[in-house]
């Protein structure tokens, strides 16, 4: 958990330190957002902490989380989201700027969500004989669909591993 706590100011770090002492586990998602609570969201439920969230601190945490150099994440800010070391992704929420009908940049960016990465051991062992032709030594044409957080990452490192 310390990988993602690194992403965050000195404040909410410490903060959110003190408040997922007994939520590692389950916890899923951290959310961010401007003038409002920190919110954990866990497998059961999701927990408010007692922390007001400024427009600085979002925009800290950005930095943090693009290595003080925002340009350099344009292309990923623009696509909503950075992939963090881990695996873990932010999704970012502001104001779009659109050319062409396509997102170019994310303007006044108002909330962060920290999706937490996780391995879930022997969840994909039920997919596998439909996915791997082991006669041809091959893979069969495949398509992964289920709603967020349905774990289809999962699957595909699992399947990543077995064909190495």
């Amino acid at each position: 958990m310390n990988t993602i706590l690194k992403y965050f100011p000195e404040k909410i770090e410490k903060k959110l330190s003190e408040e997922m002492v007994d939520k590692l586990d389950d916890l899923e998602e951290i959310r961010l957002r401007t003038k409002r609570p920190i919110i954990l969201k866990c497998k059961e439920s999701d927990k408010m902490v007692p922390y007001t969230v400024g427009s600085e601190e979002i925009l800290a945490c950005l930095q943090i989380i693009c290595e003080n150099s925002i340009y350099t994440y344009q292309n990923q800010i623009s696509e909503g989201f950075i992939t963090i070391k881990g695996g873990h992704r932010v999704g970012i929420t502001g104001s779009c700027v659109l050319e062409n009908e396509k997102v170019i940049n994310i303007n006044y960016i108002y909330s962060l969500n920290f999706r937490v990465a996780k391995q879930i051991v022997g969840s994909s062992n039920q997919l596998l004989k439909h996915v791997l032709d082991i006669e041809q030594n091959t893979v069969f044409n495949t398509l992964l669909v289920a709603p967020p957080g349905a774990r289809k990452n999962d699957y595909l490192e699992r399947f990543s591993k077995a064909n190495c």
